[in-house]
């Protein structure tokens, strides 16, 4: 807010879209596809309610109220006595009697707004004022964003606004950890056009090639033995997909509470770069077919996503317990609730150049990477995991969850623990 705000008291319009606001508050690389990446569009939603919510009751003795219409990012200044919003008229001296500039919003059409300094030369005429209200506004505006986060994060009270879930002492040191206000957090989404390349050439793509994009040429083809034309797998390994799993657990993950977009941001898995995999706390959903970042961390794990010999994938027990099956595949069990059990894994680990954590979020089927995801989200069930295995002194040791859910028409229903590891602090022995 305080961005698009500043922009726009200064008429610098043109700063004021979806690309723009990517860069520069979210910390995005200059080329980052936005059409993929909807975190400016998510939070402008989420920014626009909590406007309206605030004018309606902290906010609503304010004589000059902002809000951003839908369509593009500029604010609207208008006085509080106006039933409809509009904006404040024009400086009387200025011709023509109106006046509008395009801006690019991001999306395929530009939209007419009003210049809203026009209005502020008008009641305050000179630009020394202009300025004075400015730094004014932006003080406004922090205490708005104050009392806004204020309302958000109300502790063990009440239910997390964004999440949608109750927060309690041992979640909040968990994801407080995690999402630290220093350092760095990178949510990584999973490629679903690689799955497919690999799919279609029955190859699997190591991370080396990935990296450097190497499975994307004609010259790493001739050295498969595959029988689709090579055209077609490079335009496939090409293409920029996540599921809506994925996008959803990132939005989800957005709202906790935790969140900073000073700190923590999202990119898609192509776009991570292994010097910021080094150095940061990651979150990596999708299994390692769809996030190829996963194998950096999974020496160490106990149940590892492998392929099933039918073009499916099925989790590898490396080390069973007493009673504990060497493979958890998918069971097709008629006569019960949803298609039938598939599996997720969630292991939670240090980095391995040990600069930071890691959380993978992983599931054989998308509804199972959905089951890991609400698992973690939902307070009566991850709570009661973290109270179960926290040392004496509150931290949280390394961990790795098997998950059982039903799949019903793509989604996650009925989901339990079916297995469990407590690892020691290098991440290398399993109790």
């Amino acid at each position: 807010m305080s961005y698009v705000s500043r922009m726009a008291i200064l008429e610098r319009l043109e700063e004021i879209n979806e690309q723009h606001i990517g860069v520069v508050v979210f910390g995005r690389s200059p080329d980052y596809d936005s059409a993929a990446d909807s975190i400016v569009r998510s939070h402008a939603t989420r920014l626009r309610q909590k406007l309206e919510q605030y004018f309606r009751a902290e906010g609503s003795n304010e004589s000059l109220r902002i809000d951003i219409p839908r369509g593009g990012y500029v604010p609207r200044f208008y006085k509080a006595e106006s039933s409809v919003p509009e904006m404040l008229p024009l400086d009387v001296d200025q011709a023509p009697a109106e006046q509008s500039i395009a801006v690019d919003t991001g999306a395929s059409q530009s939209v007419e707004v009003e210049k809203p300094t026009s209005a502020f030369k008008r009641i305050f005429g000179s630009k020394s004022l202009i300025v004075a209200f400015s730094v004014l506004l932006t003080l406004v505006i922090v205490v708005l964003l104050f009392l806004v986060r204020r309302h958000l994060s109300k502790d063990a009270e009440m239910a997390d606004g964004r999440a949608g879930v109750h927060q309690t002492p041992i979640e909040r040191r968990f994801w407080q950890t995690l999402l630290p206000t220093t350092g760095k957090t990178i949510i990584v989404s999973g490629d679903s056009s690689l799955t497919l390349f690999e799919t279609v050439t029955n190859h699997e793509v190591s991370l080396e090639d990935y990296i450097d994009g190497a499975y994307r040429t004609p010259e790493y083809f001739k050295g498969l033995n595959s029988e689709i034309p090579p055209a077609i797998a490079i335009d496939i390994a090409s293409r920029r997909y996540t599921s809506f799993v994925d996008e959803e657990l990132t939005q989800n993950l957005t709202h906790l509470p935790e969140w900073t977009p000073a700190h923590v941001s999202n990119v898609f898995a192509q776009d991570l770069k292994p010097a910021d995999a080094a150095a940061s706390n990651l979150i990596l959903i999708g299994s390692r077919q769809t996030n190829p970042w996963i194998s950096l961390v999974e020496p160490p794990l106990n149940f590892v996503l492998v392929p099933d010999g039918m073009r499916g994938f099925q989790f590898l027990n490396r080390h069973p317990r007493d009673g504990e099956p060497k493979i958890y595949a998918y069971k097709n069990e008629s006569g019960d609730f949803g298609e039938g059990n598939v599996y997720a894994d969630i292991a939670y680990l240090p980095n391995p150049e040990g600069r930071g954590l890691v959380l993978i979020l992983s599931g054989m089927w998308i509804s199972s990477t959905q089951a890991a995801g609400q698992f973690i989200l939902d307070s009566s069930q991850f709570s009661g995991w973290l109270q179960s295995i926290a040392r004496p002194d509150g931290t949280i040791p390394p961990f790795e969850l098997l998950l059982a859910t039903k799949s019903l028409q793509g989604n996650a229903t009925y989901t339990s623990i079916v297995a469990k590891r407590v690892m020691s602090a290098s991440a290398n022995l399993h109790k």
